[in-house]
Formats: structure tokens, sequence, C-alpha cells
């Protein structure tokens, strides 16, 4: 069992992490800003802000949104906390002397405060006073029922969200404390916490309830970690294991008819699948219903069961996580293929077109994953955080910081999501902003503490589970890595024990490695390999230098064939990297079919838009007819073409367009492709 990594342990120095972060910090967070106080024209008006001054008193306007817009703003808060951590890892980056060793802390002080960094203390010290001013004096904090009547709080928690909003702000104010110090956000989350464990219990006059969107565990949990006061554990113990509990909660609560106008939908249930109250945790054996909600619960139990080292509740995540990642995950990462409930659907179910794959779902799943690699290093953990991350997640986001995904299918044809009902849940470009504009929020925090997920340690080992130009300083470890992953597989890293007695390292090999190299100060060597990390040992004092090199090459592949909508499909990946195919590029992407066994090359190039990106060139076909007859007895035939591939997490920054990630393959059978090529039609026509 491995403690969560704080976010101050680990500098990240460069690379593509490094620039997303750095463009997280300082525009996505200052842009959010200005779109929950309604400061950008054109977009959907949001109330984070506005609700709260009238709750406050400092304006006379009515709630505007939806009921879980306060947690746009929390999360904010929390994304504002972990940028203004990048801007001292920045100062530090930037003042340190050649001689200086890169892990020498320098203080904040002597870095000085700069001008996006005195902006961010501004706005988090209006945020908080802000909240402070708005919060009830038993502590209750919640924008709606501030303004609609505080005698209907506690209502219709199935979709009010408000457990939801109170979590965001728990995990918010320990992002606030962990990086300043500063304890005023924390005292408020704090009184918001004991306003709900004064109102949900299990003793005699108290709810019996819990919210229809998880959250709150999650929340609890993190105040628990920041000031170690057990009730909020226990609290979060609670919310977890009354969950599912028969009768349903969901089916004898109060309903509160006046808050249908702001909630982002309701669905009439019978089994309550939807919020994963249909059975309690220790039954569950299927991931069900609302993805993201599954998410965040299920992150929230494997917390219970790493704090509790309770092996029966993380067997039963286990079953959970292979039913997530083995039977309805999308190649990257995504998750959640039904449009109605943003939720999952049947196993094997993995349309590549109607998909819905929330951003907040894949982020979901990297939380979830890093919760379970707490408790167990093994790296199918690690490798579904790489795949996500890196695919699913920086999809979301784009190069500017200030457009955005909600949705993220694999295939995506503009004249479809424009005429066709059933797609027009995808949109063919990012948005500014969204009537529920959960996920900006989101992608900025994930992006902003990646600092926490690279690394984990105790005094006897330390493992290094993600990629990245970084340095980890903590629980008597020192390590530089230095590498330009995911462009290339070339890994150096310098590690230090610095506490007595061996220890060991250990370090992922990726899923998607077919044969990963290694060298200890220069000598090659052969480690022994334990679920999925390659281990070396060293002992006190040891400089233990490690070169790896995991070749990359672009690889197709192909679903499960119980995937039936991928049978005969492939994509391509490069490393952790899916690419895909744009319209900008290839033109029409429907007539297009990979070359079975075909060429394909990566290259440095202009495909996405800057002069570094990368692509990968492809042998291919590209189906052709002159033929006007809407259907005819006569097959069709194909010419070589060369197909153009680029990061999926790249696309859409050129302009609107199709885009696949799947295509057709012509496979050679007994030397026939079944097909028949532009050449064969015309010596077939000769003879």
């Amino acid at each position: 069992m491995y403690k969560e990594t704080k976010i101050k342990d680990v500098k990240i120095k460069g690379g593509l992490l490094y620039e997303k972060r750095k463009v997280a910090a300082e525009k996505t967070v200052p842009y959010i800003k200005k779109a929950l106080n309604n400061e950008i024209e054109g977009i959907c008006p949001s109330g984070a802000f506005e609700n709260f001054k009238a709750a406050a008193g400092k304006s006379e306007k009515k709630f505007y949104g939806l009921v879980s817009q306060d947690s746009d703003l929390f999360k904010w808060i929390e994304a504002a906390s972990f940028a203004l951590q990048f801007e001292y890892d920045e100062k530090e980056r930037n003042m340190k002397s050649p001689a200086q060793p890169e892990h020498d802390i320098i203080s904040r002080a002597e870095a000085g405060c700069g001008e996006i960094e005195e902006q961010i203390r501004s706005d988090l010290d209006k945020a908080v006073s802000l909240l402070d001013d708005a919060q009830q004096k038993n502590g209750y904090l919640n924008s709606y029922y501030i303004l609609n009547g505080l005698k209907d709080r506690w209502h219709y928690l199935k979709e009010s969200c408000q457990l939801y909003c109170a979590g965001h702000l728990m995990e918010a104010a320990a992002a606030d404390y962990e990086v300043t110090g500063e304890t005023e956000l924390l005292d408020i989350a704090r009184k918001y916490a004991d306003c709900i464990g004064r109102a949900f219990g299990t003793e005699k006059g108290k709810i019996h309830g819990y919210d229809g969107h998880a959250e709150v565990e999650m929340g609890l949990y993190r105040l628990y970690e920041v000031t170690r006061i057990n009730r909020y554990r226990k609290l979060a113990d609670y919310f977890v294991e009354e969950r599912g509990k028969s009768p349903c909660f969901f089916s004898t609560e109060k309903r509160n008819g006046d808050v249908s106008d702001n909630l982002v939908y309701e669905l009439e249930e019978v089994d309550y699948r939807h919020s994963q109250s249909h059975m309690p945790i220790r039954e569950q054996k299927e991931a069900v219903g609302h993805a993201v909600k599954a998410m965040y619960f299920y992150t929230a139990a494997a917390e219970k069961a790493r704090l509790d080292e309770d092996e029966a509740l993380f067997h039963t995540l286990k079953i959970l996580w292979n039913s997530v990642t083995k039977e309805k995950m999308y190649l990257t990462g995504a998750i959640g293929a039904s449009e109605y409930g943003e939720s999952f659907s049947y196993p094997f179910d993995l349309p590549p077109d109607l998909m819905y794959g929330e951003t907040c779902a894949a982020i979901g799943l990297f939380l979830f994953a890093y919760r379970m690699l707490l408790s167990e290093v093994d790296s199918c953990y690690g490798d579904v955080m790489e795949r996500t991350l890196y695919n699913g997640i920086l999809a979301g986001m784009s190069e500017s910081g200030t457009e955005f995904f909600y949705t993220n299918a694999l295939e995506i044809d503009p004249e479809k999501c424009e005429k066709r009902k059933d797609h027009m849940h995808l949109q063919p470009v990012r948005q500014p902003w969204f009537d529920c504009p959960c996920c900006p929020p989101n992608i900025a925090r994930l992006l902003l503490s990646l600092n926490r997920y690279i690394y984990t340690a105790d005094e006897e080992c330390l493992n290094i589970h993600l990629f990245s130009e970084s340095i980890f300083s903590a629980e008597g470890w020192v390590a530089e890595m230095k590498t330009e992953y995911p462009e290339n597989g070339n890994i150096k890293l310098n590690v230090t024990k610095t506490t007595s007695g061996q220890g060991k390292v250990k370090i992922r090999v990726p899923q998607w490695c077919r044969e990963a190299s290694y060298s200890v100060r220069g000598e090659s060597v052969s480690p022994e390999v334990e679920k999925g990390y390659a281990v070396f040992l060293t002992g006190e004092g040891d400089s233990l230098e490690i070169d790896i090199s995991m070749p990359m090459v672009p690889q197709k592949i192909y679903a499960d064939i119980r995937v039936k909508d991928l049978i005969g499909k492939a994509a391509v990946m490069r490393g952790p990297v899916v690419y895909c195919a744009e319209e900008v590029d290839n033109g029409e992407l429907s007539v297009l079919f990979w070359k079975d066994r075909g060429e394909m090359i990566w290259k440095k190039g202009p495909a996405a838009g800057t002069p570094d990106s990368e692509q990968i060139i492809a042998e291919g076909w590209r189906c052709k007819s002159d033929r006007d007859e809407l259907y005819t007895v006569q097959s069709p035939c194909f010419e070589k073409t060369q197909i153009t591939l680029i990061p999926y997490y790249r696309w859409n920054n050129r302009g609107k367009g199709a885009m696949r990630v799947f295509l057709n393959t012509l496979f050679a059978a007994d030397g026939m492709t079944g097909f028949m090529t532009e050449q064969q039609e015309e010596k077939d026509e000769k003879e």
C-alpha cells in the first residue's frame, strides 16, 4: 500500500506533458475563470460566480444555470491552486544555475512573485472570500438552495448534485492547502463537511442516503488525508457502503419538483443502475450506468480499500476494473458507449461513431486506475493511465487551451452530426464552452496535478508509472528522469537512495512495448519483471544510472471479434499514442482501406498544423467507382494510396472535417484480397 504522492515532490521539467500543463496554467485556467464570470462574449453564460454573489447578499439576481454549477467553480479553484504550484516550479526551473543540482529547492521568497502567479493568487483570494461570505452559519454551502429555499436542502439527492458539489469543494480546499498552506478555504470545506456529517449517517434521525452522483466520498477522503481527522474518513466510508442498500434510497426520498428546470436531465429508473445504486458495492460485478458517476464511485471505493487494507473490497474492485477495461473501454481509453444516460452499454458494444466518451469519464478512469495502483503495483493500471492520458484526455482540449470536447468519438462525420438525430450529441469541432461545463475545469485540474501520478514510493521501493522529463524527491529517494517520451522510448534515469538498507526501483514495462532493453552504468542487463515492472536493486548512497530503450514502431491494432462494430477494421498506434486519419489530409475517409501488412513510416511533419508535429504515412487503398447506379452487381475497384495519420489528441486543430481512428482493411487470404485493384480490373477486361 502506498500513499498518494504529493504535488510538491515532483517537478515536470519538459516534454509533451510539460507543454500541456503550461498551456493549462497560463491559458486554460484564466479562460475558465472569465467564462465562469461571464467575461467572454458569445458563449453560454454561466451562473457560477454570480450565484454565489447572490447567495452572499452581494447581488439581487436569481439563481441561473444548473444545480451542478457550483462544482465548476470549485474545480476551477482546484485547477488554479495547481496552476499556482506550476508557477512556483517554473520560477525554480528558470532560476537554476548550470552548477545547481536539479533537485535542489529554492524558496518562494527567492523566486519572487511573477505576474501570472500574482493574478492567480488574486483570483483565488476573491473566490475564497466570496464562498466565506455565502456560507451559512451551520456550514451549509450550496448556491441553489441558499437562493431557492433552505427548507428543501437534502431533497431530491438523486439529481440535485448537492453532495457532488460539496465533494468538489473539499477537493479544491485540499489542493489549495497543499499548495499554499493557507487554511481559509480548508476551514470552509470542513464546516460544510461537518454540516453534512450532522445530517447523514446510520444514526437515528439522520438521513440514510447519498448523492445521485458520487463525488463527496472522494472529497471527504481528501479532507482526511490533509487533516488526519478521522470523522471525515468515517463519513466517506458510510457513503461508500450505504449506496445500493435495499430499499434503494432514491425510491423513497422526497422529490423537489421545483428544481427540474435546473437539472442536466432526469431519468426515470426502475433498478437505479444509472447511479450504481442498484446493489451494494461489494455485490457489484459489472460496470453499469453513468460512466463518470461509476468512475468516481469506484475511485472512492478503491481509496477505502487502500486505507482499510480491505482485500475483499479490493477483489470486488478488480472485477469491476476488468469489466471496464476488458469489455467496455475504447482504444483511446474513452468509456461510455451510450449517449442515453451518458452510460456504459453491454460488454463489447463499442460503436466508434455513436459513442459518448465524455472527457470527464476518461479522467475518472485515470483516477480509478491510480487509486488501484496505490494498493497493487501492477502494470495493468499504469497502462490504462497512460492510454487514457495520451488519447482520451488530451483530446479533450485544443492546442490553444481554450476550446474543448465534451464527447470524444473515434469516428466523426460532420454532416451526420448536423443532420442525424442519433449523432447530434457529437461535435465535429471543439467548443469554447458548454451549458454543462464540467469538462473544461476537470481537464485543467487533471493536467495540472500530473506531478502526483508519475511516481509512488516508500522507504523500500520507488515505482515509476509514467514517463516524463521530471525530478522526484521524497520518501528517501531522489530520482531524475530525462526523456522525450512519447516522441520516442529512450529514457535516462538517475536514482539515489538516501536512507539505509537495500531498496527496489520498479519501472513499468508498457503494454505496447514489444521488447525493452536496459543498461546500468553502461552495461546491458536483463532485470526481473514483477507484474509488468522491471526491478532494479540499489543501496544507500548508490547512484543507479539506468538507460532504457523501448523502440516505437507504428503497429496496427485489431479489436476482439466480439466488438462487432470493429470486425475487419484496424487502427494504428505508435507507443502509447493512438493515431487517426483526418479529412484535411486524406479526402473522403469512408473509401480508405489499410493495405494488409502495408508499410507505415513515422516522421516529423506539418500535418497537425505546426512544423515539428508528427505523422505516420501508411500504405493503403482507395475505393473508387465511376458508376452512377445506387446498386450494382459489379464489385468496386481500388487504387493504391497513402494514408496520412496524426495523433488522435491533435485532431480538429485545423478546422472542421471528418475523422476516423479505425479504417477497413483489405486482408490477403491465400494470396487474394477478395477485391479487384484497378490494375486487375483492366487486365480482366482485356482478357
